[in-house]
């Protein structure tokens, strides 16, 4: 059975990826920039191989056998993510053993509606259909432009408006240091009623200017304590 050691001073998320096609292998990326710790499982060896240099508890198995799992004590974790391509037998397989083995949150890659249907009948506690996803994301985008919105976020980080501070007014976002000294990630600035995405270090702040900042749920309420 995998041991994992847990500090309770601060619990990481935890997550298992099951299977490396593309939506998976993308997820593990992602996570991997986070404090979340992760377990793969996938049969082929050398998609395991190609995340080792970002994941270091990887297992090449067939989730879908009823013992891999069960042997791996996945009810401790927080969640898992799914994607197994096309299979839809042993998406099915693999998400009933994961809800009975007590996972509280499993996610599924599908490819259509249908194989969401069934995926849900099954237990999953939501299904993921890409295409579908990002186009109604990126087109409420548009619509609202609602720029950051789409951007997907572990449970301990958020992007949030934050009024600047009369200290700040004249300095550069690189004079600041921000990420330095708050450990936070200017994306952009409202200006009046323009949204300066991106902006550059070079960039001076100014009265009236709200940023939008990428960081720790902690370490954004600890900015605003600094400045209340």
């Amino acid at each position: 059975m995998l041991k994992r050691q847990d500090d309770k001073r601060y619990k990481k998320q935890s997550y298992i990826v099951v299977g490396l096609s593309d939506f998976g292998k993308h997820i593990v990326r992602a996570l991997s920039f986070t404090p979340t710790e992760l377990l793969v499982i996938d049969q082929d060896p050398k998609k395991l191989e190609d995340i080792s240099d970002i994941v270091l508890d990887t297992v090449c198995a067939d989730a879908a056998d009823p013992d891999v799992l069960s042997q791996l004590g996945v009810a401790g974790f927080d969640g898992a993510v799914v994607d197994t391509g096309n299979d839809l037998e042993r998406k099915v397989l693999i998400t009933m053993q994961l809800k009975e083995l007590g996972v509280p949150n499993v996610i599924v890659k599908v490819n259509n509606e249908l194989e969401g249907r069934v995926l849900r009948r099954v237990g999953a506690d939501k299904v993921i259909e890409p295409d579908r996803e990002v186009g109604s994301r990126v087109a409420n985008q548009i619509a609202g432009k609602r720029y950051f919105e789409a951007i997907e976020l572990p449970q301990d980080y958020s992007i949030s408006d934050f009024a600047v501070p009369a200290d700040w007014f004249g300095k550069t976002i690189g004079d600041l240091e921000i990420r330095t000294k708050h450990g936070m990630t200017v994306l952009g600035v409202h200006r009046g009623e323009d949204l300066l995405v991106n902006p550059s270090p070079d960039l001076a702040l100014q009265s009236g200017d709200v940023a939008v900042l990428l960081g720790e749920v902690g370490q954004m309420n600890h900015l605003r304590d600094q400045y209340k």
